[in-house]
């Protein structure tokens, strides 16, 4: 990317972010105050969920709903645009929190994930450990139901036009079911011996992806986009939500704790069947795979352990060739964009050269 290219991308970004973060701020903040009229526990309550959302996260989804409503129409003359966008990543993070607790994490980008917030506060009060674990899975359940329900919320309180809002409504139903499929579908892949890339692959889709490609289509919807014009968003999205997942995973054993917040021995502690493990047992050898037969999936790991684990990747050819497919996925969706009528200039070259960062970001 070019010097001035770089500019345009960061002024855009930065642009984008600041009014997602504004209008996802504010609904936060009317969420807390109606909560404290029940008391200070339920305001308290609020006041965790809206600090788990705002503690930090890229803000891709809602950023994607606005590139993909001004690649169409640039200018924005619709009231809360940015508080509709919002839906895509209170439904993310409501995702999140609920797979916080299944994978057992305990922190979430650089603070306490929700379950380990509300487990230590009831220790706190009692030294009864596994009460204390009851309760914080209590309110993580609590707590992720709160943020998938917001989403909706946000869209109706949107002030869009009924038509076009139960056309974002949809959006928003498809990419609930379908990601909750696909951790579903990654839960059961962990207990399988044989998983093919192409089933991995499916599972990102719907897992990861769909919520890039519905925040593109809604977006699109809301500008009152043509079909092409929409086709093609939902490629791109598709396949570069793909990528993204799939450096994500190479991110989660080969990031950098400090800049990711997140532990880099989980996905393999867990047993997480990514693109890493599958091509290792493709093209391992015999004790490569036994390495891996023995390590994955064991939450007591040393350190050395899982160095072995991640020595296997590198050796069996397995990251390389998950970084040639990542590479692979985001060139086809950089292709869908060529549509007829074309998207506008300036926000398809800002959609282009955010797939290309995400492909190289090291966070």
């Amino acid at each position: 990317m070019s010097e001035a290219a770089l500019g345009d991308y960061k002024e855009i970004w930065n642009s984008e972010s600041e009014l997602v973060n504004r209008a996802l701020g504010e609904f936060l903040d009317l969420k807390v105050k109606e909560g404290e009229r029940l008391g200070a526990w339920v305001g308290q309550y609020y006041g965790n969920v809206k600090g788990y959302v705002m503690r930090g996260g890229k803000r891709l989804r809602p950023v994607l709903v606005a590139a993909g409503y001004r690649a169409v129409h640039e200018k924005v003359d619709v009231k809360y645009l940015y508080r509709a966008a919002c839906s895509i990543e209170i439904l993310h993070n409501g995702s999140l929190l609920h797979d916080d607790l299944i994978d057992h994490d305990e922190t979430r980008r650089g603070g306490p994930t929700f379950h380990a917030l509300y487990r230590d506060m009831y220790k706190k009060m009692s030294k009864n450990l596994e009460k204390a674990k009851d309760f914080g899975t209590a309110m993580a359940i609590l707590g992720g139901d709160s943020l998938l329900n917001m989403g909706a919320e946000m869209i109706v309180s949107s002030e869009l036009d009924p038509k076009i809002a139960l056309e974002c409504i949809k959006y928003y139903q498809h990419a609930y079911h379908t990601l909750a499929e696909g951790v579903l579908l990654e839960t059961i892949m962990t207990k399988e011996k044989d998983t093919t890339p192409e089933a991995y692959l499916e599972m990102i889709r719907m897992k990861t992806a769909v919520l890039f490609e519905d925040s593109l289509l809604m977006g699109a919807t809301i500008a009152q986009a043509t079909q092409p014009q929409l086709d093609g968003l939902r490629e791109f999205g598709t396949k570069v939500g793909q990528a993204f997942q799939v450096q994500d995973d190479i991110l989660g054993s080969f990031g950098d704790e400090s800049i990711t917040g997140k532990a880099v021995d989980g996905d393999i502690k867990e047993g997480k069947k990514t693109m890493l493990v599958i091509e290792s047992y493709r093209r391992g050898t015999p004790e490569q795979k036994k390495t891996l037969d023995e390590h994955l999936g064991r939450s007591d790991l040393a350190k050395e352990d899982v160095e072995q684990v991640k020595a296997v990747f590198k050796d069996s050819g397995a990251l390389k060739a998950t970084q040639d497919l990542m590479r692979k996925l985001l060139t086809t969706g950089q292709k869908a964009l060529e549509t007829k009528p074309p998207l506008l200039p300036k926000y398809k070259r800002f959609l282009l050269d955010l797939s290309a960062f995400l492909v190289e970001r090291n966070y």
